[in-house]
């Protein structure tokens, strides 16, 4: 576990909340085990009246180290909304790999729609067998 993520969770148990990261992860918590099972983006934003933009970079963040997860989307008047539920330790590791996994392959789809150009062949086809 990175020290970011043991200090994040540290404070959590001593019930601190002064960062947007922790308030977030506190929420989340707090829906998954008090509540119906997750809470969506809407309602985080909602609830700990953040920005939409500042909330999901910071979900991003949590989500990159596996603390929680996203799974489907709710429909909130009309507009769809990612889920969020707190990850259990024992899946941890598997959710950091897999988005680490999503994000090397969105980085590479970018990279080729954005410099197909300026690359050599022989790169694009290393690239397109990823």
């Amino acid at each position: 576990m990175k020290p970011k993520v043991k200090n994040w969770l540290d404070q959590l148990n001593k019930g601190i909340t002064n960062t947007n990261i922790t308030k977030i992860i506190w929420q989340i918590h707090h829906h998954t085990f008090k509540g119906k099972g997750y809470t969506s983006v809407d309602e985080l934003r909602t609830d700990l009246k953040m920005a939409h933009q500042t909330l999901t970079a910071n979900l991003s963040l949590i989500e990159d180290e596996g603390i929680v997860k996203a799974f489907g989307e709710i429909e909130v008047n009309g507009r769809p909304y990612s889920k969020y539920s707190y990850a259990r330790k024992d899946e941890r590791d598997a959710l950091v790999q897999s988005r680490r996994r999503e994000k090397l392959s969105q980085w590479i789809k970018r990279g080729k729609e954005e410099w197909t150009d300026l690359m050599p062949q022989s790169l694009i086809d290393e690239l397109n067998k990823l």
